[in-house]
């Protein structure tokens, strides 16, 4: 085994079997931003065999307060571009599987077919809808992960394991109280705790070890420095999700209006 997993293969309950499932795992990372630009360089160093990017935004310079993966010389460019080449200069044997592409009720059925672990990484409640609902039609699980002003949230979404997504937030907050970033900041350390959080999961998930963090939810509050947790069950009558909407309508969002960007 490569020397380059040492640490990884030394941990008690890791060992090899561990690093050769994260070598056929195949996780794919919805945003290439505060979570994304996380998870994806330490999935891919710690030994994810194929690993995929989607995202369509460009780069701005107030994303680099919080977004690792991209430099200054990346503004004004396709963030999957410098994400992609942040991978290529840590782990050369990770394939890269590079979607220039937003996520929408039209794609996210055929992409989530080719992979095994979905990390929802995206901004907007829409995409964490249809990115939980494509991932349970697929039967994959989904690790989702957000942070705002100075504080965040960690969750799995496994209807086969336990509950998912839409168990926890049956209904989406109101669309006020969702894009916060641009008016209210957000911290730099909220965005690294749970992008890390996030990663570990998408990482004891692929390699077959652990207790994922399904039917419960962490929230950490980085101006308390204090973490908390909430449990939730499967919804009494819940049915399984057999097909995919048009989740713009959350929101109401006009039938032409742009896909949210994830």
């Amino acid at each position: 085994m490569d020397q380059r997993f040492s640490r990884q293969l030394a941990l008690t309950k890791f060992g090899e079997q561990a690093q050769n499932n994260l070598a056929r795992a195949r996780v794919l990372v919805i945003g290439a931003g505060g979570v994304g630009s996380t998870a994806i360089p330490a999935l891919a160093a710690a030994g994810v065999g194929t690993v995929g990017i989607i995202d369509d935004d460009r780069v701005e310079l107030s994303n680099l307060h919080r977004q690792y993966i991209h430099g200054l010389l990346d503004v004004g460019h396709k963030k999957v571009a410098s994400a992609v080449a942040r991978v290529a200069d840590l782990s050369p044997a990770t394939t890269v599987v590079a979607l220039e592409q937003k996520l929408t009720p039209k794609n996210a059925l055929d992409l989530f077919a080719d992979f095994d672990v979905v990390v929802d990484g995206s901004d907007n409640y829409p995409t964490h809808y249809l990115a939980a609902d494509a991932a349970e039609i697929a039967g994959i699980p989904m690790v989702w992960g957000w942070a705002s002003e100075f504080g965040g949230e960690v969750g799995v979404s496994w209807p086969a394991r336990g509950a998912g997504f839409r168990d926890l937030y049956p209904t989406p907050p109101e669309r006020a109280a969702v894009d916060t970033n641009r008016a209210h900041g957000i911290f730099p350390g909220a965005v690294a705790v749970i992008a890390s959080i996030v990663t570990s999961e998408a990482i004891k998930i692929a390699a077959q070890i652990g207790k994922p963090l399904v039917n419960r939810t962490t929230r950490y509050d980085a101006l308390s420095g204090e973490f908390s947790e909430e449990h939730y069950t499967r919804a009494a009558g819940a049915t399984a999700i057999r097909a995919l909407s048009d989740y713009r309508e959350l929101y109401g969002y006009s039938t032409d209006e742009e896909w949210p960007t994830g």
